[in-house]
């Protein structure tokens, strides 16, 4: 279609030149008759007489052949995107059928046809019947299995040489990866993701301690408490806003790649190595190093490490039975050991009052009237999200929270938590005691920062997050997405890091706050001064509001 297009933009201006020459001969001949025609007619292409067709012939072969062209050209790159779809598509199906066909095709030992034993005389004294096999057994007849006449030389690669087969056969982790993300959390998937779409061939290498594939944590704390499945913990499903529903991961484990199969990966991909931490980073040599010792370079680097939630320090230092029944809300683990917790406990104390303190507050109390579970809320301010919101919305949200079931305590800051009769006992400064089976711990989360000392790279004394420039740079090759990162042309963007994602758009438009439990939003005025103090941020509107009464 592209070359008709060419090609008529190049005749196009010569079927006009000789339209207009017609019409000029047309009004010349009838000034020499001595009357001038009253309608000049249009010139139409024909034949004409001899010797006057053949440019006309030649525009019409021209345009026929583009036509031509252009729809043999179409048809061939259709066909073409239509084989590499089912080629692609056929690859994704056959991943782990590889896999399992390598594991079926090795061969059975038969160690059991062999008496007991005869392999556990082999394996104790292999030197001495290498030494003299004719005096230590007679050889067999010729009539015995040959299995059985061979059971030393079946024993003996199990222990020495079937293991340094098996090594040697087993594919290597890749050493290279043009993208490395460490992290693998949202930002490491989003960062993948338009990796791929601005470079489809793009090989984009993920590591992450945790044990499993890039999720979502929000539906952690909201929307999994409000699954009526029993088995949400296994299958980790919810509904969203729009009723539809889907698992908390991101993509299915067929959409990655094996990170052994990367390298030689045709149309590359992304990969994911599970339950490994880097633990050195160099950043001249443009490498890493992981907590078993593997080395992988890079050409480009995101260190996207998230933060580790923090823990109070009276808990910290009240020995192992209150640290035992103390949850630090962060992974799936958590949720899922939380769960367990909430239905086989009589009380739940909830100490925090910020986003994820407020919302585990609401899920475990929504479930209260079902199992008769106490849940209790405490935190040190006057209201719930008291450090975000106004004083008036945050005592309007604390007032939700109790009718949801929750027993708020405010201005409460913890002195000691120790254990007695078997319940965890609270006392806080102003003399309150509290007991509880179960502490949450959502107070914070402190920016991973791991890395830093090893890679020399720059870390604020204030905010606590990496330095970097505008385009959240630390080096030429690295960027850091992480919590709390501190740019040097924006002082301030680790203040309202947070506010920014969760309830601020800077274009001056209102942003709603991603929450199943109310929906909060706020304009703020985009000014200079506005941007280096939260304080000095005016609210234009604020609108609250239910999201969902008929919600159980």
């Amino acid at each position: 279609m592209l070359t008709c297009r060419a090609v008529w933009k190049k005749l196009a201006p010569l079927a006009r030149a000789s339209s207009t020459v017609c019409r000029q001969n047309v009004r010349r001949a009838g000034w020499n008759n001595a009357r001038t025609p009253l309608c000049v007619p249009v010139a139409h292409m024909s034949t004409g007489p001899v010797g006057g067709g053949g440019d006309n012939l030649k525009y019409a072969l021209l345009v026929g052949a583009a036509f031509v062209s252009g729809i043999t050209y179409a048809v061939i790159t259709l066909k073409g995107d239509q084989k590499r779809h089912v080629e692609r598509m056929t690859e994704i199906s056959s991943r782990k059928q590889k896999s399992a066909s390598q594991i079926q095709t090795e061969p059975p030992v038969t160690v059991m046809e062999a008496p007991l034993e005869t392999i556990l005389e082999a394996a104790a004294a292999p030197d001495a019947e290498a030494v003299a096999p004719s005096e230590t057994a007679e050889p067999p007849p010729v009539d015995e299995p040959l299995a059985e006449a061979s059971a030393e030389e079946a024993a003996a690669p199990l222990t020495d040489a079937g293991v340094e087969e098996a090594a040697d056969s087993k594919p290597s982790l890749p050493s290279h990866a043009p993208y490395l993300l460490i992290g693998g959390g949202t930002a490491s998937f989003a960062a993948a993701r338009s990796i791929r779409a601005r470079d489809p061939g793009a090989k984009v290498l993920i590591v992450t301690d945790e044990p499993d594939l890039p999720y979502m944590r929000p539906p952690l704390s909201k929307e999994l408490w409000f699954s009526d499945d029993p088995s949400v913990t296994e299958t980790l499903r919810f509904k969203q806003w729009n009723g539809k529903e889907r698992s908390i991961y991101f993509q299915p484990p067929s959409f990655y790649v094996d990170a052994e199969e990367l390298s030689g990966a045709e149309n590359g991909g992304v990969a994911v190595l599970t339950g490994r931490k880097v633990v050195h980073m160099d950043v001249r040599g443009n490498k890493v190093k992981l907590d078993d010792d593997m080395e992988i370079s890079y050409d480009k680097c995101l260190i996207a490490t998230g933060g580790v939630p923090r823990n109070l320090q009276v808990i910290e230092r009240a020995g192992e039975e209150v640290i035992k029944r103390t949850t630090v809300f962060r992974k799936i683990d958590d949720f899922k050991s939380l769960d367990k917790v909430s239905r086989n406990t009589q009380s739940i104390t909830i100490i925090g009052g910020g986003f994820l303190g407020s919302e585990l507050a609401c899920a475990l109390g929504r479930r209260s009237t079902e199992t008769g579970l106490e849940v209790i809320q405490m935190f040190p301010e006057k209201g719930n999200m008291g450090k975000v919101l106004p004083e008036y919305l945050s005592n309007w949200t604390t007032e939700k929270v109790k009718k949801e079931g929750v027993k708020v305590i405010r201005e409460a800051v913890v002195k000691s938590v120790s254990f007695k009769d078997d319940k965890l006992e609270i006392k806080l400064k102003d003399g309150r005691v509290v007991r509880t089976d179960h502490i949450v711990a959502a107070v914070g989360l402190e920016p991973n920062v791991d890395l830093a000392k090893s890679a020399g790279l720059e870390v604020d004394s204030d905010f606590g997050g990496y330095r970097v420039n505008a385009e959240l740079q630390a080096r030429s090759n690295i960027w850091v997405v992480s919590k709390n990162p501190v740019s040097e042309y924006r002082s301030c963007l680790g203040v309202l890091f947070v506010l920014q994602m969760l309830c601020i758009m800077l274009c001056g438009h209102s942003a709603p706050f991603w929450s199943d439990t109310f929906l909060v939003h706020v304009a703020a005025e985009r000014s200079s001064s506005a941007m280096c103090s939260s304080e000095r941020m005016k609210s234009l509107a604020i609108n609250v509001g239910r999201k969902n009464e008929k919600r159980a």
